[in-house]
């Protein structure tokens, strides 16, 4: 890590190994769980899956994607690096573990191990907000990523309370008013409002679009946090006002995607891999801000309830988060290993030669179709529509890993792809 001016050298390529690892084992897992998910949601097999993907994929990868752009947006070198090193595998062993005792149906070794994520995550927070804090409400990307930091920790915190409840019972209110403050917490607190922090910064970057990013963009980020952050308080105290903020936290998203449709309209580039699963992640969206709203006043105890959840999860989880990631990665992945090879010195590769393209329109539409397949057949009560859905989602989801896989291990081999050995090779890398 001394060699690296921002001091974190080769960290984020380990998050990434264990996020993607983490994607491929929860999409192979996806077909086996889909019926205990058709039957009701709340089961050990279908919370172990939903944190597969909550934390080993999209948790991992922002904290990988983190590491890397935060010091770089804000030219603030981390400042612990060896602490960051720890965070990371103490990291990978809590989450595996909250997963397996979650599978198990192990209450106490499942909230024995979410405390050790807390605890990781503030580890994570003591690295981040020293580079984030100087611009908080300058910055759009800076605020939005400081804001949705010190959500994860309040979602972390209530998770792990929630398991705790399970043997000790201390927490009042309903069983699933009290999830469902858990998952807006950590969804919408933490992952929706990176990924809008996120995207504001690395989309015109990838699109050059002709006007610039409103000042409204920073606000819209403020509203997010605030109002779920309410809505997650009210969900957990089981007071009324649940679908006012559920509106107030969807209008906040709609001025986002009115931004972010500007952008792309105006755009000078044309769309690629990686704009086209951003395009998707936003239809997605709105189609869980509808689902989201749905349930403010309806709740997920009855059938046609339970079943709207189950489909509002798969939208949100695999339909908006996980396209915005594997869109992000196409561009990320391969620069972070370029980067991570200068560092070390070895022979550079090109993004491109460490680029497997062929599969990505493949991924796209099979992932895309499998995630509607399976969101219907959840929501008409179909186990066998889900499941074809599931199985599609696991083609493209391994169609996307393996070769990402592929991409990560340069950052490990100090040889280099075929293609950069070419004689025919042209431009230097």
């Amino acid at each position: 890590m001394g060699n690296d001016p921002l001091r974190i050298g080769r960290l984020p390529i380990h998050f990434f190994v264990f996020a993607v690892i983490s994607f491929a084992i929860g999409v192979c897992a996806l077909p086996l769980v889909i019926g205990q998910v058709s039957d009701y949601f709340y089961q050990a097999y279908p919370l172990a899956l939903v944190h597969t993907f909550t934390l080993g994929w999209i948790t991992a990868t922002i904290m990988g994607v983190m590491y890397r752009y935060v010091p770089a947006l804000t030219h603030h070198p981390i400042s612990y690096p060896r602490l960051a090193l720890w965070q990371l595998w103490i990291f990978i062993l809590g989450a595996t573990g909250m997963i397996v005792h979650f599978a198990l149906g192990v209450w106490f070794g499942m909230w024995s191990a979410a405390i050790v994520v807390v605890g990781t995550v503030v580890l994570f927070a003591i690295n981040m907000t020293p580079c984030l804090y100087r611009e908080l409400g300058r910055g759009v990307a800076e605020t939005g990523m400081f804001l949705s930091i010190c959500m994860l920790i309040v979602a972390g915190s209530v998770g792990a309370m929630l398991g705790m409840d399970k043997d000790y019972n201390f927490l009042g209110g309903d069983v699933i008013s009290n999830l469902a403050g858990h998952v807006h917490l950590a969804a919408m607190g933490w992952v929706t409002l990176t990924i809008c922090a996120v995207s504001y910064r690395m989309l015109p970057a990838f699109l050059l679009p002709e006007i610039t990013l409103p000042r409204s963009a920073v606000w819209q980020l403020w509203t997010l946090c605030f109002s779920v952050l309410l809505l997650g308080a009210i969900l957990l105290l089981g007071w009324p006002g649940a679908s006012i903020l559920a509106i107030v936290a969807c209008l906040s998203l709609s001025a986002y995607i009115v931004t972010i449709g500007r952008l792309v309209r105006s755009r000078r580039m044309p769309i690629d891999s990686t704009s086209r699963h951003a395009i998707a992640g936003i239809f997605w969206l709105v189609l869980s801000m509808i689902g989201g709203i749905i349930l403010s006043f309806t709740g997920a105890q009855s059938l046609a309830g339970s079943r709207i959840a189950a489909a509002y999860g798969v939208v949100g989880l695999l339909g908006f988060f996980s396209n915005f990631i594997i869109g992000m990665s196409y561009q990320l992945f391969p620069g972070f290993v370029t980067r991570s090879r200068m560092i070390l010195g070895w022979p550079m590769a090109s993004i491109s030669e460490l680029s497997i393209r062929g599969p990505r329109w493949l991924v796209f539409v099979a992932f895309n179709a499998g995630v509607a397949v399976m969101a219907v057949g959840l929501l008409i009560g179909s186990a066998t529509a889900a499941l074809v859905g599931s199985i599609m989602i696991e083609a493209a989801g391994l169609g996307y890993a393996l070769p990402t896989l592929w991409t990560i291990s340069w950052a490990y081999r100090r040889s280099v792809p075929a293609a950069s050995r070419s004689p025919l090779r042209v431009l230097p890398s």
